[in-house]
């Protein structure tokens, strides 16, 4: 009987490490799931990777890229196929280098037999594969989503402790990890994805990330009430700051517009017109130059507002963003070879790079008519369509850029884009009414500056074309 009761006691002290080691990370397999909201190949994963894949096989954690809602995301991605040269389509589920599954057929089929074996050997993780125990969360980048069992865990920002992030994931009782750290509970949100609705019972917000999960909630405060909940990553667009470099780009395309001579030869005749008409009134001369500059800032920001929410609703692009972006790039290439071209020809310039010559009758009907600061504003809005074919093609492009943000996010780079644009403008409105210069002088200046100006606008967004073309910018 003594002999039996050992026999069961040292069983029972096997069993308790083994239970154990099954909240432990050690036996997990990381993959790393790159998927499109706007992609029917990434719908037919979802369900399975985001899914039941999650409950028959626990050894499952997925680092979720989504493409088409955080554009942050794209320089994980990109970096994946600079890396492996997995292409730039969707789905891609990143295993180890020698398991990369690129489409949904290739995933369905190629996935589940890897966490079977898996879950038959733990020691049969791929060379170059990751565990939860190794996963460093804090130094991903993007803004990932990452699943496991019945959590997740939602970036929102910089910050995180990955012993403690792992442990949330791994832990058979995640509320005990949250009793040792600080922590704001929040609303849970449903996660969805086409073919995906992920229900949770309980959520928290700590450091840089927010934890959902079911079963037993957590009991208390948090330990800190002065921590203030940040927004969630699931809403599309709220916690998304666009890349530092997406910067850069505006200002580039919107300096090159605004050397343009379009609308400062538009803006020249105004003011003519109305010193023509009243020499000794400067004053008046100052507020129509800011009217006029006034309507083509504002009438511009509006028609950026449109051909980026136009963008927007094409649902292709969600899934072909890095493609569309390439595109963008070989259109610059092209209107800077326009504008090139139009700096040495003796010719008449084309429509895309100066206003087509049928309009120019219609537009010097309007400007004669020009009178006061409220007529020079009235013209602005009017002529902004006839200065639309000479200057579409930088705006176009930013607009483009532009179109994988959230519009609210877009919003502040087209008031950017267009402050830069009206610049000349107004520089020419304060050089008259202080007296630095005769107009005719700044006329004068202008049109012997026109294929100056081309040909540094052609340049600019020529070179502008061919980094955006080959992903360098």
């Amino acid at each position: 009987m003594s002999r039996t009761l050992a026999v069961l006691f040292l069983a029972l002290a096997l069993l308790v490490p083994l239970a154990s080691a099954q909240g432990e990370a050690g036996d997990n397999l990381v993959g790393y799931y790159y998927t499109s909201d706007g992609c029917s190949h990434c719908a037919n994963v979802n369900p399975h990777l985001m899914g039941d894949w999650l409950e028959t096989h626990p050894s499952l954690v997925v680092v979720e890229y989504e493409l088409a809602t955080r554009p942050g995301n794209y320089v994980a991605f990109e970096e994946l196929d600079r890396t492996y040269h997995t292409g730039l389509g969707v789905p891609v589920v990143f295993v180890a280098p020698s398991q990369i599954f690129v489409g949904d057929s290739s995933i369905l089929s190629g996935v589940p037999p890897l966490l079977e074996s898996l879950e038959r050997d733990p020691a049969s993780l791929p060379d170059g594969s990751q565990s939860l125990d190794t996963l460093d969360m804090v130094s991903l980048k993007g803004m990932p989503r990452i699943w496991h069992g019945d959590r997740i865990l939602i970036r929102t920002g910089p910050g995180g402790d990955n012993e403690v992030l792992r442990s949330l994931l791994a832990d058979p009782d995640p509320t005990r990890v949250l009793g040792g750290t600080r922590w704001t509970r929040i609303t849970p949100e449903l996660v969805t994805h086409p073919g995906v609705e992920a229900p949770f019972q309980h959520a928290v917000q700590l450091n840089g990330w927010i934890f959902q999960w079911n079963g037993e909630d957590v009991v208390g405060d948090g330990n800190d009430a002065t921590i203030t909940p940040e927004p969630t990553a699931t809403t599309p667009g709220e916690c998304e700051v666009p890349p530092p470099l997406e910067v850069g780009k505006i200002m580039a395309l919107a300096a090159v517009n605004a050397i343009n001579p379009c609308g400062l030869a538009v803006l020249v005749v105004v003011l003519l017109s109305l010193i023509t008409r009243a020499p000794d009134q400067r004053r008046q001369v100052l507020l129509a130059g800011l009217a006029f500059t006034a309507a083509v800032f504002i009438f511009y920001f509006l028609y950026g507002i449109i051909m980026v929410t136009l963008f927007q609703m094409v649902p292709q692009l969600a899934s072909m963003r890095i493609w569309f972006t390439r595109v963008l790039g070989v259109v610059a290439i092209v209107i800077g070879f326009l504008y090139i071209r139009d700096a040495f020809s003796r010719t008449a310039p084309a429509p895309s790079t100066a206003i087509p010559t049928g309009w120019k009758g219609s537009l010097k009907g309007l400007l004669d008519r020009v009178s006061s600061p409220a007529g020079a504003f009235l013209i602005g809005a009017v002529v902004t369509l006839f200065l639309l074919p000479c200057t579409i093609g930088p705006y176009l492009i930013s607009c483009g850029i532009l179109s994988a943000y959230d519009t609210a996010a877009a919003l502040p780079y087209l008031v950017l884009y267009n402050v830069i644009f009206v610049l000349p403008m107004l520089a020419v409105t304060l050089v008259v009414y202080l007296g630095i210069s005769r107009l005719s002088d700044v006329k004068q200046w202008r049109d012997q500056s026109v294929p100056r100006m081309r040909l540094v606008a052609g340049i600019v967004i020529l070179v502008l074309g061919i980094l955006i073309a080959l992903g360098l910018l």
